[in-house]
């Protein structure tokens, strides 16, 4: 019983040792979870945002970033996640308000835009990182059924201090921020542009 013990005691400290020298290369980076992240989960609904990404960073302006994937946005003329579609509407027959607090979302027409048939009207939506805080307004806007999904919370390497215990992962009510090895967190980014 006592040889179990001790065995099982130095195997945790040879895991927890492996682990620190993976850290010590620089082979483990945290990552966003989005299966267990509040703002990035599709179809919750009643679900306020959670700004502790926002809040819980040791660096100034959060390195958790909004990132939009474009293989999955739908290029939409009144996207969620950029406009207030709550709003008042305009003469064009657009929402007067932005949803982005800090202005972070602008809309780039693809192609010729047709002011005849404005539905008609695709757009490219880019997030500009210095600007952007993590807040995730816009990935809860941009969940089904109002969006695709396209806009989820990402950790932006070159941010990140690669705290040895991130505070955000501490305060995460979910649990949302993990630990990975490099490759699968470089694979997973592969698609929102950097």
């Amino acid at each position: 019983m006592h040889k179990a013990a001790r065995g099982t005691v130095l195997a945790t400290l040879g895991g927890g040792a492996a682990f620190l020298v993976q850290k010590a290369h620089g082979q483990v980076v945290w990552q966003v979870d989005a299966t267990r992240c509040l703002n990035s989960r599709l179809g919750v609904v009643g679900v306020e945002a959670c700004k502790l990404c926002t809040t819980e960073c040791v660096v100034a302006l959060s390195a958790v970033r909004a990132v939009n994937e474009y293989s999955r946005c739908g290029r939409c003329n009144i996207c969620p996640a950029y406009f207030n579609i709550t709003s008042a509407v305009d003469e064009r027959g657009l929402p007067s308000e932005k949803l982005c607090p800090r202005d972070a979302i602008t809309r780039k027409p693809i192609g010729k835009a047709d002011p005849e048939d404005p539905a008609n009207n695709f757009y490219e939506y880019l997030i500009d990182e210095e600007k952007c805080d993590g807040c995730g307004k816009c990935v809860m806007q941009c969940k089904e059924p109002l969006g695709l999904g396209s806009i989820v919370l990402r950790i932006r390497y070159n941010r990140c201090v690669d705290c040895n215990r991130c505070a955000i992962s501490r305060a995460c009510p979910k649990d949302a921020l993990i630990q990975v090895p490099v490759e699968q967190a470089l694979r997973s980014q592969d698609g929102g542009r950097a």
